[in-house]
């Protein structure tokens, strides 16, 4: 199971998880390679030349839906190469402040921002994350500052330090440092609230609803996989998922399992696909350097 995320990150979390339980189920071992970089090229490429039936790719959509916008061109056909299988959680994300801030809610934020224009500064990944803050912005008429770095980490030892006002992560590496008081969450990006922070509201329940995103994490298999080879390995990774212990691991590690059939994976892709690339069109696919 290859993946392009950094060892110890959410999805790398979840990669290992879901091999775990399906190695189980299979009854043979499941190895997993992380081929972080290049916003997930490297992995995706990766897959691509690996032979057929030797690997499996797990991963967040960006790299089959915005990656290529950023780059322009991939060296993968993000369609043809990848057979969708089955989603297999939704990675929850949330905005977190550095603990020195004197704010507490989203409003809390808005309103500082609307009243320091261009002094206050924020992180989110490239991609989904990047471009969900800047519709963000503009939706609440603020002005704030990008501040770029390798992955959110970094940014949140900053966020903790001080360094940086705000930073859009995924909800995992986040909770540690808010439980200790490093920084502070505001509010959960997702539909609803996050089972690991139950107390904290979403950003619909914070008065913007637009302002959504959860990644979305998902199994795929090889170009020309066979029909019955993909609805098993569809059907195996939707039962591991219903699994209570399973799904509570998940949650622990604050992400939202769910499987899906091919078809529904599918569609949803495609209406990701088309939701981003609006807003990649509006801001630029790519952030600031």
């Amino acid at each position: 199971m290859i993946h392009p995320a950094a060892v110890g990150s959410a999805p790398d979390v979840a990669a290992r998880l879901l091999a775990e339980v399906l190695a189980r189920r299979r009854g043979h071992p499941i190895a997993v390679e992380a081929r972080g970089g290049a916003d997930g090229i490297i992995a995706a490429d990766a897959f691509v030349r690996s032979p057929p039936g030797e690997a499996v790719f797990f991963t967040f959509s960006d790299v089959l839906t915005v990656a290529p916008l950023m780059h322009g061109r991939v060296p993968y056909d993000p369609d043809a190469d990848f057979v969708p299988i089955s989603v297999v959680a939704d990675d929850l994300f949330a905005v977190s402040v550095g603990s020195g801030l004197p704010v507490r809610t989203l409003e809390e934020l808005v309103a500082l921002a609307r009243a320091r224009p261009g002094a206050l500064n924020w992180f989110a990944s490239p991609g989904t994350p990047y471009l969900a803050f800047r519709a963000f912005l503009r939706d609440a008429g603020i002005d704030m500052a990008y501040v770029s770095y390798r992955g959110a980490p970094p940014a949140l030892l900053d966020l903790a330090a001080g360094r940086i006002h705000a930073a859009l992560t995924p909800l995992a590496p986040a909770l540690p440092l808010g439980r200790e008081g490093r920084t502070r969450l505001l509010v959960a990006t997702g539909p609803e609230r996050a089972p690991a922070a139950p107390d904290l509201p979403t950003t619909a329940e914070a008065g913007m609803p637009g302002f959504r995103i959860t990644g979305l994490l998902g199994l795929f298999g090889w170009r020309g996989m066979p029909d019955a080879t993909r609805d098993a390995l569809s059907a195996q990774t939707r039962a591991v998922l219903a699994e209570p212990a399973t799904a509570e691991r998940f949650r622990a590690a604050g992400m939202a399992p769910r499987g899906s059939t091919p078809a529904a994976y599918t569609a949803e892709l495609t209406e990701s696909r088309a939701r981003w690339a609006v807003l990649a069109r509006e801001f630029g696919a790519r952030p600031p350097a």
